[in-house]
Formats: C-alpha cells, structure tokens, sequence
C-alpha cells in the first residue's frame, strides 16, 4: 500500500476541532473537475471517478464515490456532491483520490493522483452559514512521488448558528473590592471625604 503525503500543515495546532460542534452540522463538497490528469506521460484517456474518504474511518474500504466522467483526455468533469457529518471530521482532514479503472480485472481502479485536505482550510476565521467557497487542490501521485494535476471542488459548511468569528481567549473576571468611606474629619476648619488606598501585603485596610 502506498501511503498519502503528509500535508505540510493540517492546521489542528490552531484549529480546536471540538468547536464544530457549535459551528457547522455538516460538510457539503461537490466535485467539480480536475485538470491536467496524466497516466504516466500521457493524458488520462478514460474516464474517471473520485474517491472522498475521511480519515477518522478505520475501513480503508468505506468511502464515497462520484460518477464516472462523461470523458477522458486531460480536463475530467463531475459535479457531484458528497455530504459529510460532524463526526467524519474528527480527524481533521479528508482526502480526495482520482481514478481510473483497469483493465485488467472488473471493479479494480488505479490511483491517478491524490490530495489531503484539511478541515481548516475553510472552518477558520469567519465563516458565514452556508457561505460557498471554491478550493483548487495539486493531485499527486503516489506511486511516482510527483505531482500530477489539480482538482476543483466547492465546500459549504451547513450550520444551525448564526456565523462563526474565532473565539478570543476568555478574560479574567473583575475584582471589584469595596472600600468604606474615611470617617469625616476636619482640616483647617473644612470637612474632607477621602477614600483609603489598599496596602499590598495587608489582610485588610487601615483608616
């Protein structure tokens, strides 16, 4: 098995997954096209198809799947949409595979190119509720360790709130302490109201 990648960056150091459960009810991704697919040195000639899977699921076998492109040559065409839930997203990420079919055996397929794509890239900073956003990723492919074209997909992040801002970090309360008035006392014939300062290190004040 050839493994994916690693992302430079997947974003979960700044990202704290446990607010989705505030800020999105689940993930809409449509799989537009993708764009300089080669086999090899040559333009992918079949048709393709794209693999979504998540990477909390443990089945490398469970995924979901897009229709076959109507056709080959270098620029693939979709549009299909796969819907994913809070709880595939524990992970962080999902990745996007492109395949062909073989011909060497029924319902067998080749990974034409991959990519990681991180959950970050599109729940950070303010995201507006069913807001669309349009995302290119480069494909590579695995078994040659190079890149090997870009796909196109949409996102929309469906969510019961109202639009999400980063969280600043909570402030200390405040400490209100309350100081009883200075008895009145008379200074050159007038009257004086004072207030007495705290003395640090001091269990209570002195008047």
């Amino acid at each position: 098995m050839v493994g994916i990648p690693k992302h430079e960056d997947d974003g979960l150091n700044a990202f704290n997954l446990d607010m989705q459960e505030d800020i999105m009810e689940s993930i809409e991704i449509t799989i537009l096209s993708a764009e300089n697919l080669r086999d090899g040195k040559k333009p992918v000639k079949r048709s393709t198809f794209v693999a979504v899977r998540t990477g909390s699921d443990p089945d490398p076998g469970k995924c979901s799947t897009t229709k076959m492109s109507p056709e080959g040559g270098s620029y693939h065409t979709w549009g299909d949409k796969v819907v994913l839930d809070r709880q595939a997203m524990q992970a962080g990420f999902f990745t996007l595979e492109v395949h062909r079919p073989t011909s060497t055996a029924k319902g067998r397929s080749k990974i034409v190119g991959g990519a990681r794509v991180p959950v970050s890239d599109f729940l950070w900073g303010y995201v507006p509720a069913n807001h669309l956003q349009f995302l290119s990723y480069r494909l590579w492919d695995y078994a040659a360790c190079e890149r090997n074209g870009v796909i196109n997909i949409s996102v929309r992040v469906t969510s019961p709130t109202e639009p999400f801002r980063r969280p600043e970090p909570p402030k200390k309360p405040n400490t209100v302490v309350v100081v009883p008035s200075r008895e009145k006392e008379r200074v050159g014939g007038g009257v004086v109201t004072g207030v007495p300062a705290v003395w640090i290190g001091r269990s209570r004040c002195t008047y």
